[in-house]
C-alpha cells in the first residue's frame, strides 16, 4: 500500500492512501497530474479514507510532493486546488472499479492498523507488570512447561526466562502454556515486562525493518515474531550497559548489529 504521510506523532503516522492502477477515484478522492509525482502517471488520494498507521509498518519514502500542494492538501480550508490537483469524480454506476478498490484500501488499512505492536512502558506504570511466574505461585511445574514449549524451539533456559517475564510471547506460546496451566491465553501473553518507550520508537524506525525481514527469512518465522523476539534479546543486551541515564538507543543497537552481526544468527 502507498500513502502520503500527513504528520508523525512519535509511533503513529496521519497517512492518505494513494492509488496509481489501475486507475480509480471518487468524490473523496483529489488527483494529481503525473508532472507533480514520481510516478509519471495520475495518482488518486482517498482524502475519504485519512486514517491513522503505526510507524511499524512504513516501509521507505518514494517521493515527496511539491510544497504547495501538500500544503493545500494538510489545510482544512480545500476551497480552491491549486495547479495540477482536481477533485475526484464520483461513479456513476455500481459496478465502477473505484468502489471495489475503496473497500480493498479500508480493509487493507484496518489490517496494517493491527500490526502486532511491543509492549510499552507508560509513565503511568508504576506497577512492575505480574510476571508468569508470580501468577502460576507455587504450581509452576517446570518440566512440564518445557516439555509444552520444546516443539515451539523453547528449551529450558528459554522457558526460564518467560516465567520472569523477559521473553515476548507469541500465540502460540500463550496457547501452549495456557494448556499446561489454565491460566488464560490473554493473561500468559500479558505477563511481559513492557519495553521503554524511546526503545520502541527506535525498534519501530523503518531503517530496522530490513533487520526484521532478514531474522524472518533465517528463522522460517514472520516479520513482527523476528522483531518482537529480536527486540526482546537487543534490549536484554544493551540493558547490561545501560547506567542510568537513559541511552541513545539508535547508536546502542546500531553497535550490536556491527559488533555481533545478525540477529539470530548461529
Amino acid at each position: 500500500m502507498l500513502v502520503v504521510v500527513r504528520d508523525i506523532d512519535h509511533t503513529e503516522l496521519k497517512v492518505i492512501p494513494l492509488t496509481i492502477d489501475p486507475p480509480a477515484e471518487d468524490s473523496d478522492c483529489v488527483v494529481l497530474e503525473a508532472k507533480l509525482t514520481a510516478f509519471d502517471t495520475e495518482v488518486s488520494l482517498w482524502a475519504g479514507l485519512a486514517s491513522t498507521l503505526p510507524l511499524r509498518v512504513l516501509d521507505e519514502i518514494i517521493d515527496q510532493l511539491p510544497n504547495e500542494t501538500s500544503e493545500w492538501l494538510f489545510t482544512a480550508d480545500l476551497a480552491k486546488p491549486p495547479r495540477g490537483v482536481r477533485r475526484g469524480r464520483a461513479p456513476t454506476n455500481p459496478f465502477e472499479p473505484s468502489i471495489e478498490i475503496r473497500a480493498m484500501i479500508d480493509d487493507d488499512l484496518t489490517t496494517l492498523r493491527s500490526s502486532p505492536a511491543l509492549p510499552v512502558a507508560t509513565d503511568e506504570d508504576s506497577r512492575p507488570v505480574p510476571s508468569l511466574a508470580s501468577l502460576l505461585g507455587k504450581n509452576v511445574d517446570l518440566a512440564a512447561l518445557v516439555a509444552a514449549l520444546s516443539p515451539l524451539g523453547l528449551d529450558q533456559p528459554a522457558v526460564m526466562s518467560l516465567l520472569r517475564g523477559k521473553r515476548p510471547v507469541s500465540p502460540e506460546i500463550a496457547d501452549a502454556v495456557a494448556t499446561v496451566t489454565c491460566i488464560e491465553p490473554a493473561q500468559v501473553a500479558a505477563a511481559v515486562q513492557p519495553l521503554p518507550a524511546r526503545f520502541v520508537e527506535e525498534v519501530d524506525h523503518p531503517r530496522w525493518r530490513q533487520v526484521w525481514r532478514e531474522r524472518a527469512e533465517r528463522t522460517g518465522s514472520r516479520e513482527e515474531e523476528a522483531r518482537l523476539a529480536a527486540s526482546y534479546e537487543m534490549f536484554a543486551r544493551a540493558a547490561r550497559q545501560t547506567g542510568a541515564p537513559e541511552p541513545d538507543w539508535h547508536a546502542r543497537l546500531a553497535q550490536f548489529r556491527v559488533v555481533e552481526g545478525p540477529l539470530g544468527a548461529s
